[in-house]
């Protein structure tokens, strides 16, 4: 079992999902070229197989992340689980393109772990620790990576069937781990008065204002949020110049270093192992030293020159070691950034948050491969360089303004971080 954190015990079904929904994906990329060859099929369709999950997802996160801001978290996790399943089912039978489309688009449009993991986050982890607990996601993410290619790898000689085997099997016991082991966590489900008055809040009940229903449309929208407007441009902009990096990394390497798809997968094997060390042994001695938003401040910095450094990239060790850099960069900013951004909202609103967040990181993936190809068209190193490197100066810049928001996990438990709005509401039987 995946344990990552034995500070939040209920989360463990979350790092589970997230887990085997990634391995169920990335088990799957060592058959990308066997797809070319045995369906007969250009790369580019290949290239639009694995878009056409970020595409459906980009629309059908935030409405799943929405309906479980209303209905719940448990029952909305487990219909995207179900709906993974079902997708990866189909690939067992997959005996042509078709089938593989239709198998990950049913997929995207279940893409419901990702938002509603992030918005049960919100729900159960205080405010200065969620930067902490939206890392571990990265955690789970990265670890998925790492292993998937190599199971993939593993049950090649099976086929296609193999790997799809294999992910529903996984799927399966994440839907069942996930209907016994996962609480509801959304406050107008469990009972607003046990929600506020929980260990992470310990805010009496009767302190909490009441709002009414015209109060709530006016004051907690979330498009009249100037904070959370201004997290997700800053996030805008990381996750584009991460997704452009991540989806032609494997063109980079091969048409400036002539590295072999071997010797790729070793580079991103060790950007992983990389991710996960530094997660679990430094991460939290450095934010507990230096703060969240600083913290964040040195990775969105380190992001500018680590982009501009592939300019000069000639030798492959170089490029090991920009890639650590890099990795750096993502690890000290990513998840303390879509903290900030659960922070800037209230409960009502977490699941459609983490909606926008995760279609955002969908479309990274979709503009990534269009926007890095033609600037690897172009000659030298130094257009991609520039590119990546000049997105990342904004989300610097705004890292000054999110500074004087006081998200520091490093000042004592505020009023301010407490829930500011709450409707007094008896738990649905």
């Amino acid at each position: 079992m995946l344990k990552i954190s034995s500070e939040y015990q209920k989360l463990t079904p979350l790092w589970i999902a997230v887990f085997v929904d990634i391995l169920g994906f990335s088990i799957i990329l060592p058959f990308l070229p066997f797809f070319i060859a045995e369906f007969n099929v250009s790369p580019i369709i290949i290239g639009l197989l694995l878009s056409s999950n970020a595409i459906f997802a980009f629309f059908f996160g935030p409405i799943l992340g929405k309906l479980s801001d209303k209905y719940g978290r448990k029952p909305f996790m487990l219909i995207s689980q179900a709906g993974t399943l079902l997708g990866f089912i189909i690939l067992i039978f997959a005996n042509n393109i078709l089938v593989l489309f239709i198998a990950r688009v049913i997929d995207g449009i279940f893409s419901g772990q990702f938002p509603i993991s992030k918005a049960i986050i919100g729900d159960v982890v205080p405010p200065k620790e969620r930067p902490k607990q939206m890392t571990n996601i990265g955690i789970a993410f990265t670890l998925a990576f790492l292993i998937g290619p190599a199971i993939g790898g593993f049950l090649s000689p099976l086929g296609i069937m193999g790997p799809g085997i294999v992910a529903s099997i996984l799927a399966g016991f994440t839907f069942i781990f996930t209907t016994f082991y996962l609480k509801e966590t959304l406050p107008t489900k469990v009972g607003i008065q046990e929600w506020a008055n929980s260990e992470q809040y310990s805010q009496s009940f009767e302190d909490v204002p009441m709002i009414t229903k015209e109060f709530k449309r006016k004051k907690l929208s979330i498009w009249k949020n100037k904070r959370t407007l201004t997290l997700l441009v800053q996030y805008s902009f990381i996750v584009i110049a991460a997704g452009i990096f991540q989806t032609t990394f494997s063109l980079f390497g091969g048409l400036r270093l002539g590295l072999n798809a071997q010797t790729i997968g070793i580079l991103l094997s060790l950007m992983g192992v990389f991710q996960v060390i530094f997660r679990t042994f430094f991460f939290n001695k450095m934010r507990n030293r230096l703060g969240d938003p600083k913290t964040a401040m040195l990775g969105l910095g380190s992001f500018i020159l680590s982009y501009l450094l592939l300019a000069f990239v000639s030798q492959t060790w170089q490029l090991v070691l920009i890639l650590f850099y890099i990795s750096f960069s993502g690890a000290t900013s990513r998840g303390i950034t879509i903290g900030f951004t659960s922070r800037s909202v209230d409960y009502l609103n977490q699941g459609k948050i983490m909606g926008i967040t995760s279609s955002l990181d969908n479309l990274s993936q979709m503009i990534g491969p269009i926007i890095g190809g033609f600037l690897l068209s172009l000659s030298g190193n130094l257009p991609f360089a520039l590119m990546l490197s000049g997105l990342s100066i904004l989300p610097f810049i705004i890292s000054f303004q999110v500074l004087k928001f006081g998200f520091d996990n490093r000042e004592m438990h505020q009023l301010s971080e407490t829930p500011q709005f709450l409707i007094k509401t008896q738990p649905q039987k």
